[in-house]
């Protein structure tokens, strides 16, 4: 079977496991899963592909791939010697304008993601997902004593009127379990 068919019966099945819940990011991310490469290229812009394609139609799944293939989401070494302007100020440069500000960036330096960028958020849901609520814990015969009304000794009279008197109650549940 192609990858293609594989991802896109992943990303149907994550959708589904989700009830409808998932993001299409969650869904690539399941994908990748599936193929089970770690920084695959083609899986990158496979991801890219389908949330730019979300997000921009035809021309965004096109962006989407291409940014996906040269760029993920994780740690990156620097291959050369780069300058890095804001994005916003990328079409200003383009007519000829200076940046506002530069930064220089060495051969070899490690670029690593500030705040979790929407692959690592949608990892952390598909995560989430699949490891499922965790079964609740038996109450304890203390815990089972305190929750049942007939057990209450409360305080008559004080600061604390109308308090449980938790050291009345231990001595009565203590007393009760030699029996």
């Amino acid at each position: 079977m192609p990858k293609g068919k594989i991802v896109k019966k992943g990303v149907k099945a994550a959708i589904k496991k989700a009830g409808g819940k998932a993001k299409l990011g969650g869904g690539a991310v399941l994908a990748e899963k599936a193929v089970d490469v770690v920084d695959n290229p083609y899986i990158s812009a496979a991801e890219g592909a389908i949330i730019g394609g979300a997000v921009g139609g035809v021309p965004g799944a096109i962006a989407g791939g291409l940014i996906g293939f040269v760029l993920a989401d994780g740690e990156r070494v620097t291959p050369v010697d780069m300058i890095a302007i804001p994005a916003y100020q990328y079409s200003a440069m383009l007519q000829g304008r200076e940046p506002t500000f530069q930064i220089f960036i060495k051969e070899g330096e490690l670029i690593a993601p500030v705040k979790p960028t929407d692959f690592m958020e949608s990892s952390a849901i598909v995560e989430n997902i699949q490891a499922g609520a965790k079964p609740k814990r038996k109450l304890n015969s203390w815990q089972k004593y305190i929750k049942q009304k007939k057990n209450h000794i409360k305080f008559k009279s004080g600061k604390n009127k109308g308090k449980l008197n938790l050291k009345a109650m231990s001595k009565a549940f203590k007393k009760g379990r030699k029996k």
